[in-house]
C-alpha cells in the first residue's frame, strides 16, 4: 500500500474546509493516516467518505484519547475513529451516508470548541505577561539604587538588529503573527456562530498561501531549532576568544598600570578557572559592524602574596593586587554614539553603588563621560568620537581622568 504526502491548503482551525478537503481526496481514493504541516495518505479511501472533527475536552492524560464510551457511541451510530489531530481533534470517519451527525445541534457542536477557545484565550493571555516580564528585566531591577528604566534602550535597539535575532524576529513577525490572527479569528468565527446555534460559517476554501506557508514551515523547522540553540547556547562561545589571540585593538591593563603585572597563572603556577576573566569577545548588530568586548584582570607580580579578587593597594598590603579593566568598543552610526555609550556605561555600573557622573572636555574627541564612586576603586569612562565609541569599567589605583589620552586614542585611530 503505497503512502502519499500532501501539502494541507486549509487552516486546521477551518473545520469545515478541513473536513470538505479530506473528502475531497477520499474522492480520489485517498485516506489520511496523519494530518499536520502536511498529510500523509493511504491508496485506500472510497469516494462518499465522510470525515467529521471533534475536538477533544482535555490537552493531557487520558482526555488526549477518546473514551471506549465514545468510541462505542459513535460505532453504533455509524463512526469509526481514524487518529488525533495534533492537541486539537479527534478526526472520525463513516462510509454510511445515512449515518447521523456528530453533534445533534449547533449549540452543542459549538460547546466542543470551548476548550480550544480557552486554551487560545490563555495562550495569548501568557505571551502578554512573558513579554512584560521581559520588558521588566530589560528596563531594569528594582533593588537598583541608581535606577533610570530607558537608559539601556539603545542597546537593546543594537542587540535587536543582530542579523540571527532580526531574521527570527522579522519571520515572527511577517510568518508566525499573521497565521495566528487567521487561525484565531477563523475559530472565533465558528465558535460564535454555533454558540448562537447557526450552521458553521462557510469555509474561504484551499488557499495557495497557506500552502507556502506549511512549505516554509517544514522548510524553517530544521533551521529554527539550530538558530534558536545558537542564540541561547552558541553564541558567547563561537565569538570569545582569548585576550592574547585577540587582534582588533584595545586599551591593554599593561599600558595603565604603573606596576609590573602578569595573570594569575603565571605567577600563582596553577589554573584557578581565572583565565576565562581575560577574554574578548565579538559581538554583531546591523546598527554596529564593528562591536566587541575585552575583559582583562591581572596581579601585581609579588610573590609570596596571597591571591584576592581585589586589593586596593599595589606597594603593600598580606594580598596580592589586582586591578582589572572591561572595555566595550563600537563602531556605529554617530547620531547613536553618545545614547550607546550612556547605555552601556550603566550596563557596567554596579547597581549597589552610587555614582556621579562628569562631562570633560578632550581634544579630539566629542565627548568625554567620567564616573566614579566616592572612596571606592570603581570607575568608568566613555569617550566618542563620530560613530567610535569606547566605555571603559576600571578598579584599581589609577586615576582614569589621568589616562584620557590613551582612552580617547582608540577612538580616534591612533591604536
Amino acid at each position: 500500500m503505497s503512502m502519499i504526502r500532501k501539502i494541507i491548503p486549509v487552516s486546521l482551525y477551518d473545520i469545515p474546509g478541513l473536513e470538505g478537503w479530506l473528502e475531497e481526496q477520499a474522492s480520489q481514493g485517498l485516506f489520511p493516516t496523519s494530518l499536520g504541516s502536511w498529510a500523509v495518505f493511504e491508496d485506500r479511501g472510497l469516494p462518499g467518505t465522510r470525515f467529521r472533527l471533534d475536538p477533544f475536552a482535555n490537552r493531557t492524560g487520558e482526555g488526549l484519547e477518546p473514551t471506549e464510551e465514545k468510541l462505542e457511541l459513535y460505532r453504533q451510530a455509524g463512526w469509526e475513529y481514524a487518529f488525533r489531530v495534533g492537541r486539537a481533534y479527534f478526526l472520525f470517519y463513516t462510509t454510511d451516508p445515512q449515518a447521523p451527525e456528530l453533534f445533534s445541534d449547533h449549540q452543542s457542536q459549538g460547546l466542543s470548541l470551548n476548550r480550544l477557545v480557552k486554551d487560545l484565550r490563555s495562550y495569548r493571555r501568557r505571551k502578554i505577561v512573558l513579554w512584560s516580564l521581559l520588558g521588566v528585566l530589560f528596563l531594569g531591577y528594582s533593588y537598583d539604587v541608581q535606577p533610570d528604566h530607558f537608559v539601556r534602550l539603545p542597546l537593546i535597539l543594537l542587540q535587536l538588529f543582530n542579523p540571527v535575532l532580526l531574521f527570527f524576529l522579522t519571520g515572527l513577525c511577517f510568518y508566525s503573527l499573521p497565521i495566528d490572527r487567521r487561525d484565531r479569528k477563523t475559530l472565533f468565527a465558528t465558535y460564535n456562530a454555533l454558540k448562537e446555534g447557526l450552521p458553521l460559517p462557510p469555509s474561504p476554501g484551499p488557499s495557495r498561501r497557506i500552502v507556502r506557508e506549511n512549505i516554509a514551515a517544514l522548510i524553517l523547522s530544521p533551521v529554527l531549532v539550530p538558530l534558536v540553540l545558537y542564540l541561547q547556547f552558541g553564541d558567547g562561545r563561537l565569538t570569545t576568544r582569548p585576550v592574547a589571540e585577540f587582534s582588533s585593538p584595545y586599551i591593554s591593563l599593561y599600558d595603565l598600570e604603573q606596576v609590573p603585572l602578569g595573570p594569575y597563572e603565571t605567577i600563582y603556577r596553577n589554573n584557578s578557572g581565572l583565565n576565562s576573566e581575560n577574554v574578548a569577545r565579538r559581538s554583531c548588530s546591523l546598527l554596529a559592524p564593528v562591536w566587541y568586548k575585552v575583559s582583562q584582570d591581572l596581579d601585581a607580580l609579588q610573590p609570596g602574596r596571597k591571591p584576592s579578587t581585589f586589593s586596593p593597594d599595589p606597594h603593600g598590603g598580606e594580598y596580592t593586587y589586582s586591578p582589572s579593566l572591561d572595555m566595550t568598543y563600537f563602531h556605529t552610526l554617530p547620531i547613536l554614539a553618545r545614547p550607546v555609550a550612556r547605555a552601556q556605561l550603566d550596563s557596567y555600573r554596579l547597581v549597589n553603588l552610587y555614582w556621579s557622573y562628569e562631562e570633560v572636555d578632550w581634544p579630539g574627541a566629542d565627548f568625554v563621560i567620567l564616573a566614579t564612586v566616592e572612596d571606592n576603586p570603581w570607575q568608568m569612562a566613555a569617550v566618542g568620537r563620530g560613530g567610535r565609541v569606547a566605555v571603559y569599567q576600571y578598579a584599581g589605583v589609577e586615576k582614569l581622568s589621568d589616562h584620557l589620552d590613551l582612552l580617547a586614542d582608540l577612538v580616534s585611530g591612533s591604536i
